[in-house]
């Protein structure tokens, strides 16, 4: 039995466990101008104050604020849904209109390199290899893939629109037997590599796959993985920051806290980016916002090293550094990565 309003064991409120319509609206209505109070006073803090927020939490004093961690879900899904929402329909409509031509293409240049020319009457051989240069001049302008030396080629990219692209030529094998048989008849010296065995056997792969096209453009969307890598990208920033300071004096969960308090930063920074290339459309203010976006982030970073950790400007400049280039390298290394496990699933 409870006599006061709160329970001194739990905290639970002593309340009516039937609940009126009214009341209920009444909790909705408090619990989201709670949360909204608390979104603007923790944004505005996280943006003016770097390094602030993580040195208040870790001193306990987080009442007034939202929690990391819901700020950071709530920050980063908002920026990926207005990013996909904004450029999927467009970059969709002309990636397939691209796709669509670079087939039409590719199929008028096969179908020229096979055309069999006949001996014009009273023309000779001389017409007939004129008409055949003719073709395969044309063909090569047709080709949708650049065609390379040795009949077979692999090249990935990741496009504006969040997919990878895979380009695939395979023009000396029919199938996997006939290239299995062709290697075997082959003295050890002329065997293809184990790395190019594999690429070879991989494309043929593809090539039977889709019906026999000796040119293959192949695009798989990874918009759902990209939050998740960087969600795990989120710990290993916070490994790093924690390699430049002492471990006596700062715990690894202190440092993961200035990680997702960055990462809101730099998620709300994109979203106000997107926002601009709004307002202000066109290729060049895309490329203007993609160079000019390092430089605020780092400054942050080092304003934000200073003001958790408390050391000097220069040491957070010195130790600032260091830490942008090792994570460069590892979004480098995830970007690779997450490209060639698509390689792997198609």
């Amino acid at each position: 039995m409870v006599e006061e309003r709160y329970c001194s064991r739990c905290g639970q409120e002593n309340t009516e466990p039937k609940e009126t319509v009214g009341h209920l609206i009444g909790h909705f209505f408090e619990d989201l101008t709670h949360f909204d109070g608390k979104f603007f006073v923790t944004v505005k803090d996280l943006i003016i104050r770097p390094g602030f927020l993580t040195r208040e939490y870790v001193a306990g004093r987080r009442i007034t604020y939202l929690n990391p961690i819901r700020m950071y879900i709530f920050i980063s899904a908002v920026f990926f849904v207005a990013l996909f929402a904004g450029s999927e329909e467009s970059a969709d409509q002309q990636e397939d209109h691209t796709h669509a031509v670079n087939v039409f293409r590719q199929q008028m240049a096969d179908s020229l390199r096979g055309v069999k020319t006949q001996d014009l009457r009273g023309a000779g051989a001389g017409v007939d290899s004129l008409q055949r240069a003719f073709n395969d001049s044309l063909a090569v302008r047709l080709d949708s893939v650049s065609k390379k030396s040795g009949g077979e080629s692999l090249s990935l990219h990741q496009s504006s629109s969040g997919k990878v692209v895979i380009d695939i030529e395979e023009n000396k094998y029919n199938s996997l037997r006939e290239f299995d048989s062709i290697q075997r008849k082959l003295p050890d010296s002329a065997r293809e590599t184990s790395t190019m065995r594999w690429i070879i056997r991989h494309n043929i792969r593809q090539k039977v796959k889709h019906g026999g096209q000796s040119k293959m453009h192949i695009e798989v969307n990874v918009q759902h993985d990209i939050p998740k890598i960087m969600f795990l990208l989120l710990p290993l920033f916070a490994l790093y920051v924690g390699w430049f300071y002492s471990r006596k004096k700062y715990y690894y969960v202190n440092h993961a806290i200035f990680s997702v308090h960055f990462h809101s930063f730099v998620f709300l920074l994109f979203l106000f980016f997107l926002l601009l290339s709004v307002i202000i459309p066109g290729p060049l203010t895309g490329l203007i916002l993609a160079g000019i976006s390092p430089i605020p982030i780092f400054i942050y970073l080092v304003a934000a090293l200073h003001g958790m950790y408390q050391q000097s400007w220069r040491l957070s400049l010195l130790k600032g550094l260091a830490i942008a280039l090792l994570y460069m390298i590892t979004l480098t290394l995830a970007s690779s990565l997450l490209m060639i496990s698509v390689f792997f699933r198609i």
